[in-house]
């Protein structure tokens, strides 16, 4: 079975349309979103439409749970406070009641998709360090755990009776020991200086993760953040992905 995962789209229809598009070229079989579908940008409906419409499997993230007012904006910086309040006043009743379905954590057979930490998926914990992966691997039991919310894509091995290991490569085949965490990067606001979006392809099979970036229009999507009088900076901070 060949696997896409993809998360943080944060109302990037024009990304979200581009990575879907690459899931169907590579042959995609099951897709799957990690959550924040909005947030940020100005395409909120189109990007919950796009899910609705695509993803077998969609969870919820901390901005779509800000949108759909399950918690306050307090804890958000100022730019993203503003967007998310502009999202909250433009979602449809058809998107609330969808991202109402959205859960916490989802898993499949040894795979486990979470959208921050599966040590408390609804507390939104990041995981940036070697020791908050090791929090993780404590709090999944199959092999693979699929992860968003940082917006940077990585891939981190764990094997018995040895540190979690956080590997330099985009592309890993697991050993027959080894469990993997995988963050999937971020499609419609990455934050590694790559502006390009991310999303990650598990082949079943030959037991293959491999993180894959794609060009988009950003102009286009920066013109339509424009238009809706978003922040500049959380404009221009999509053409050098950060």
């Amino acid at each position: 079975m060949l696997y896409g995962i993809c998360s943080d789209i944060h109302s990037n229809a024009v990304a979200f349309q581009a990575v879907l598009e690459s899931m169907k070229e590579n042959g995609v079989e099951r897709r799957i979103c990690l959550g924040d579908l909005v947030g940020y940008g100005v395409d909120a409906d189109e990007c919950v439409r796009l899910a609705r419409e695509n993803m077998d499997v969609c969870l919820i993230g901390n901005h779509d749970s800000v949108a759909i007012k399950y918690e306050s904006s307090t804890g958000f910086n100022p730019y993203a406070k503003q967007a998310i309040e502009w999202t909250q006043s433009h979602l449809s009743k058809e998107s609330i009641d969808y991202m109402r379905t959205l859960p916490y954590i989802y898993e499949d057979n040894d795979i486990c998709y979470v959208h921050a930490s599966p040590l408390s998926p609804a507390d939104w914990v990041y995981v940036t360090e070697l020791e908050d992966a090791l929090d993780a691997f404590d709090h999944f039991s199959g092999r693979y755990c699929f992860v968003g919310h940082t917006h940077s894509p990585v891939i981190v091995a764990s094997r018995p009776m040895a540190i979690p290991k956080i590997l330099d490569e985009y592309e890993y085949t697991i050993e027959d020991t080894e469990r993997l965490l995988v963050n999937v990067g971020s499609v419609g606001q990455p934050r590694d200086r790559d502006p390009r979006s991310c999303w990650c392809l598990l082949d079943s099979e030959t037991k293959c993760v491999r993180l894959i970036r794609v060009d988009y229009d950003i102009a286009q999507t920066q013109e339509r953040m424009r238009n809706a009088g978003m922040p500049s900076f959380l404009i221009e901070r999509l053409a050098v992905g950060r």
